[in-house]
């Protein structure tokens, strides 16, 4: 035996040691990435054959009102207009929405947003259908409008659906909050503000339809839940669901709109037209209209009410969240449920009573979106336990360390925190890395106009579905006559990666490394239906679908291998996609002979794989129960640098831990990490989606402003802490949403521990630091 032979061997050998977690842990590279390094991904608009037609939507010009007429002719008769498509043009039921059943896909007779479609223009160029769509007049009758969601929800207020303005109403009933106040030494109120926030992928939304020649058509487009589309369509075009296949393209960013109701609107649009007119139609919203149309991050008005002792013992919280979901209620239903399960956040409060409502106003609507509820809860809950902190005169870390759920506590739901709550490891992690004590004492010795300050905020977000829907995934692998494994999900791709940690799960268990697997499209002609791709669940949920899927296979390919290599199944092992025995390592037989012989042998080399979650019980009169079978935990500290003559203020240093159960690809952890913190940093620092009087004034990327690499921190330390959870994969917890949540309430901590300033509403902007502190100089000392 060589040299080379032996430490191969002993390669092998070492590998198998570690069992199912074989590729567990490893930083193997996506199975997308060369794809994407080498710009090769095809996009629907890549897709777009000649001789295909253009639909363009246009949409109200007014916040409410109702249609009196529209002027179709001069658009009617532009060169190269094959027509123009209104709701009379809808064989099924005129409708585009995900839960509630309150929003058209064109109106009909009465809008209630500037963001409401009215019809679409097909045309043979794209230019010819925008121009055409220009030329069109609609008259409107006006009708009075509301845009505050306090107004909205005022007695006298005008109604803008027929059950009223409140879309979804929430409590949580825990204790004995006026007895826990009564018994407070302290008990402080304020309103916390939060803006609307737009996702501002790089792709917008598109769809494009091809007709089949038995009245069905198939759509190809930019997606995050492809069943959910193909029902969508399939409603308004009054078809069978066997007669609209959806396949989702590679989409080119997401986070949140894409699961929600404009992707419905283009590829129901498209879909409409391919089948009038008998050919292929591409539809497609731009910037602006992507913009005006999809769902915004919910603004809310979250009010606490807290009660605690003097040594810093929280006692009671009343808490009151109002969110403006605009015209349509959307996903917002459900984001209103995670709002209202996390508004005393990662805290122990023995009382608690929290009621929240969804409410329409006549602004564009809002949904989903990245941390669906997390980022207000939170920014609300972290922003008042630092204001009490400083009323008490503790340090904001001591009273979090006194209050936060540890194991033994209980949530506000009443859940039993277990052993697999890592909070407490994480923010140790990032009291580490900051150097928190010995900067925040220096800093609290600061003098001069420009000064330094350290915010903290901590997590609890409940993982995947929860509450808000049936929790399963479903997933397809076929081992082909080569060896290729080929892996199909309708969960879908979007940039995050979760889907190859899905195959990371899967190859472990079959002991096959990721580079021999293929990834298939999402289409609903072939896959399953697995619930929408959202909340993080892909390799929670998925990826236990996965793992039975890989198990099902790994069974017999062991059968076929021990007979190969005549040994018992204790001592076989497959590792790399050899398989060996383990007592004399060189005998050994390649994944490919061991392929070609279960062929030979007749044996199923395809397997599905189907997971449902267990329920996750609660009490909507009371909120209690257990709406989370597990959660992700984290920690942040930002560091601030503000110049308090004039509000300037940067993002010095971020340092952030987060449990993520068991990391399945550290690396793409570490990606959501950095860039979920960066898109946290421009929700708390600029980006708002500004509407006035209904009208969205800032539909660009213009003057819609995301952060940049240069607001990047100069130091920025991300930390995973691994304490496995009871329900994904080999202990794995859901990552991708939780880092936008955190540093919001931390840098709004920060400036607050620099300059005194309590910027209560989102973004924290230099004005409003600047405003601040000039009427702190006002205010009278007392």
């Amino acid at each position: 035996m060589t040299e080379q032979v032996s430490e191969f061997l002993e390669s092998i050998e070492e590998k198998a040691e570690k069992g199912r977690l074989l590729y567990i842990g490893e930083n193997v590279a996506r199975v997308d990435s060369l794809e994407k390094v080498l710009g090769k991904p095809v996009y629907t608009a890549d897709l777009v054959p000649r001789g295909t037609a253009y639909a363009k939507l246009f949409h109200s010009s007014i916040p409410h009102g109702v249609i009196r007429g529209m002027e179709l002719a001069a658009a009617k008769a532009h060169p190269g207009v094959l027509g123009v498509l209104t709701w009379r043009d809808i064989p099924g039921v005129n409708e585009s929405s995900c839960i509630l059943p309150d929003r058209q896909l064109f109106a009909k007779s009465e809008v209630r947003s500037t963001g409401d479609i009215i019809g679409a223009v097909v045309a043979e160029t794209w230019p010819a259908a925008a121009d055409a769509a220009a030329s069109i007049k609609v008259e409107y009758e006006s009708l009075p409008a509301v845009f505050d969601p306090l107004e909205a929800l005022k007695p006298d207020a005008i109604k803008l659906h027929p059950n009223g303005n409140v879309a979804k109403q929430m409590r949580i009933r825990k204790g004995d909050v006026e007895k826990g106040f009564s018994q407070s030494d302290l008990v402080l109120e304020k309103t916390y503000r939060t803006q609307f926030q737009d996702a501002a992928p790089l792709e917008p939304e598109m769809g494009m339809a091809i007709p089949s020649g038995d009245g069905g058509v198939t759509v190809i487009g930019s997606m995050q839940s492809p069943h959910h589309t193909q029902a969508a369509v399939a409603k308004v075009l009054n078809l069978p669901l066997g007669k609209v296949r959806v396949i989702q393209a590679v989409t080119g960013g997401a986070f949140g709109p894409k699961s929600d109701e404009t992707p419905f609107d283009v590829c129901s649009t498209a879909s409409l037209a391919a089948v009038k007119y008998g050919k292929p139609v591409f539809c497609s919203l731009d910037r602006e209209d992507s913009m005006i149309m999809h769902t915004k991050r919910h603004p809310f008005i979250i009010r606490h009410k807290t009660g605690v002792t003097s040594d810093g013992l929280l006692l009671a919280d009343e808490a009151r969240l109002v969110s403006d979901t605009g015209a349509y209620a959307s996903l917002g239903v459900l984001v209103i449920m995670r709002a209202t399960f996390h508004c005393t956040g990662a805290y122990e409060v023995p009382s608690v009573k929290a009621d929240s409502y969804l409410v329409y106003t006549d602004n564009t609507y809002a949904g989903s979106l990245r941390g669906f509820g997390g980022p207000q809860a939170i920014f609300a809950i972290e922003s008042q336990i630092e204001e009490l902190a400083h009323k008490l005169g503790i340090d904001p870390l001591e009273f979090r360390l006194k209050n936060m759920l540890v194991p033994g506590k209980r949530n506000a739901t009443g859940a039993l925190m277990d052993d697999s709550c890592g909070l407490p490891q994480c923010l140790e992690k990032v009291v580490a890395s900051s150097n928190y004590w010995e900067k925040n004492s220096r800093y609290k010795a600061q003098t001069g106009t420009v000064r330094r300050g350290l915010g903290i905020s901590l997590l609890m977000h409940g993982n995947s579905l929860g509450p808000e829907g049936n929790d399963y995934g479903a997933v397809h692998i076929e081992i082909e006559k080569d060896g290729t494994i080929s892996f199909g999900t309708g969960l879908t791709e979007y940039g995050t990666g979760a889907v190859s940690g899905m195959m990371q799960v899967a190859s472990s268990v079959l002991g096959v490394p990721l580079s021999r697997f293929k990834m298939e499209r999402p289409d609903t002609s072939k896959h399953r239906e697995s619930g929408p791709t959202v909340a993080s669940r892909v390799v929670v949920i998925g990826g236990n679908a996965a793992l039975l899927a890989a198990g099902k296979l790994r069974s017999r390919l062991d059968a076929v291998a021990a007979e190969m290599l005549k040994v018992s199944g204790a001592s076989l092992a497959i590792v790399d996609g050899i398989a060996f025995d383990r007592r004399n390592p060189s005998t050994s037989v390649s994944w490919e002979a061991l392929v070609a012989e279960s062929y030979r042998r007749g044996i199923k080399m395809d397997e599905d794989g189907f997971y449902m979650a267990p329920p996750a019980p609660w009490d909507p009169e009371t909120g209690q129960g257990t709406p989370y079978l597990q959660y992700t935990w984290g920690a942040l500290v930002a560091e601030v640098e503000v110049d308090t003559e004039t509000g300037w203020y940067r993002v010095l240093g971020v340092h952030t831990a987060y449990d993520v159960g068991r990391a399945v690809n550290p690396g793409g952890v570490l990606g959501q990490i950095y860039g979920g913190t960066v898109q946290g940093i421009g929700y708390a620092t600029m980006e708002e989606l500004v509407q006035k009087e209904g009208f969205v004034i800032n539909p660009n990327l213009g003057d819609y402003y995301i952060p940049t690499s240069m607001d990047i921190p100069p130091e920025f330390k991300a930390y995973i802490v691994e304490v496995p959870g009871p329900l994904g994969p080999f202990g794995a917890k859901i990552i991708a949403e939780p880092p936008i949540v955190l540093p919001a309430p931390a840098i709004r901590n920060a400036v607050l521990n620099a300059t005194g300033v309590s910027v209560d509403d989102l973004p924290v902007t230099s004005e409003k630091v600047l405003m601040g502190a000039k009427q702190k100089q006002t205010q009278p000392s007392l």
